[in-house]
């Protein structure tokens, strides 16, 4: 089968978009917003569909328990004002879902701030998590159902009173289909996101125009030179990343969860990797870490 090809030359002609550097290159390019409008249009409740996108910064300055800037993944801002933060998670970490729901609760807050004269009308903030590789701890576990959502609802009634801060996960990790099993287009996304780094061509079975876009997206022979030298430079690092995590998680099966811990505190500092970041990440204190240092 095609996305069972490994060969070299056919894994680096698209862009994995589910890497760190993949999805910064194709969904951080503002040149490729249409392609974020047909992921979020898939996703999103029918009321809520995209017709124009505006990119934000990706900067949400002091917003972090520990009084430093967060960077985001993506933020951007439909044409009513919705604000919509697109993150890709594809190792675990420890309170995944509790700094998504910080990072949304943030960006509602900052939606108040736009001088409504008190009348509290704050547009409504999308988290949409795309989660990938190791399991956070709050997937569905139900069989058929790939998107999870989360909001603000009556317990027993399940009403939801009005729509402030949202949360959808597109559940990738549990997501195993091949290109003739999947049924509808979030399946068919769902595989589109998973294989398109390691796919030779568009498959006969997603020719329409939502992945023709995704896959011209991320050809990275038609990256612009700016773009391709950052990702091919962020995909060395990333593979550092991976190796630091994999070795360090190898030693700590055999030493203990602490010096694992360690190792990979020391490894993500070696590699420039910001303090609040390594701290999420080993679930070493602020202390701890500046120990090490």
């Amino acid at each position: 089968a095609m996305e069972d090809c490994h060969d070299e030359r056919v894994v680096r002609r698209y862009a994995d978009i589910l890497s760190d550097a993949g999805f910064k290159a194709v969904f951080g390019d503002g040149r490729n917003g249409e392609v974020l409008k047909d992921l979020l249009n898939v996703l999103l409740p029918e009321r809520r569909r995209v017709r124009e996108l505006r990119y934000m910064t990706t900067e949400l300055p002091q917003f972090s328990p520990y009084g430093k800037s967060v960077r985001l993944d993506l933020r951007c801002r439909g044409e009513d004002g919705t604000t919509f933060i697109v993150e890709v998670q594809n190792y675990g970490q420890r309170n995944f879902f509790r700094r998504s729901v910080l990072y949304a609760a943030k960006s509602y807050d900052a939606g108040s701030r736009s001088g409504d004269g008190g009348e509290y009308g704050i547009p409504p903030v999308y988290f949409v998590g795309l989660l990938s590789g190791a399991r956070q701890g709050f997937e569905l576990e139900e069989p058929g159902r790939w998107v999870s959502e989360y909001t603000f609802r009556e317990k027993k009634t399940g009403r939801v009173p009005d729509e402030t801060i949202n949360f959808l996960f597109l559940e990738l990790n549990r997501f195993g289909k091949r290109l003739e099993e999947c049924e509808g287009l979030v399946e068919q996304w769902c595989y589109a996101l998973k294989h398109v780094g390691s796919l030779e061509r568009l498959p006969e079975g997603l020719r329409v125009k939502a992945f023709e876009r995704l896959f011209r997206a991320c050809e990275v022979a038609e990256f612009s030179p700016e773009v391709k030298l950052k990702y091919e430079s962020d995909m060395i690092t990333e593979r550092d990343y991976y190796n630091i995590i994999g070795t360090a998680e190898e030693r700590g099966r055999a030493e203990g969860r602490q010096e694992a811990s360690a190792d990979i505190a020391r490894g993500l500092l070696r590699i420039g990797m910001p303090d609040v970041q390594i701290v999420e990440i080993t679930g070493l204190t602020a202390e701890q870490l500046a120990a090490l240092k």
